[in-house]
């Protein structure tokens, strides 16, 4: 029996470790003035979202807005998955401030080399 309890609690505990950290989608009607960290915000209406905005996971403190708008180049595409947990396509690559280039890819940030 004790074995059976040492198992779950494992189980709980490295469930626990995989979503510490994850980003997660807030879907709002406008951008608020201070973004929250691990935070995608999903920026719309009637679930028609044209902006997706985050605060760059390097931890420079810049503000990444990223245009959804159909007919806009470029133009980025976010999939919730179970939880909330948010997947941008293409790649985020920054070509001021702070050069950072990664994916969010189920919530996590995977940099690019």
């Amino acid at each position: 029996m004790a074995n059976l309890f040492e198992g779950l609690w494992k189980k709980a505990v490295a469930f626990y470790d995989s979503m510490r950290g994850r980003y997660r989608v807030a879907v709002v009607d406008e951008l608020p003035d201070r973004l929250a960290s691990k935070t995608v915000y999903a920026v719309g209406e009637d679930g028609q979202y044209w902006l997706a905005a985050l605060t760059c996971p390097c931890g420079c403190g810049d503000t990444i807005q990223l245009s959804m708008m159909q007919g806009q180049r470029p133009r980025w595409t976010l999939v919730e998955r179970h939880m909330r947990f948010p997947t941008l396509a293409p790649s985020v690559d920054r070509t001021v401030g702070c050069k950072s280039h990664f994916f969010v890819r189920g919530g996590r940030i995977q940099w690019c080399q």
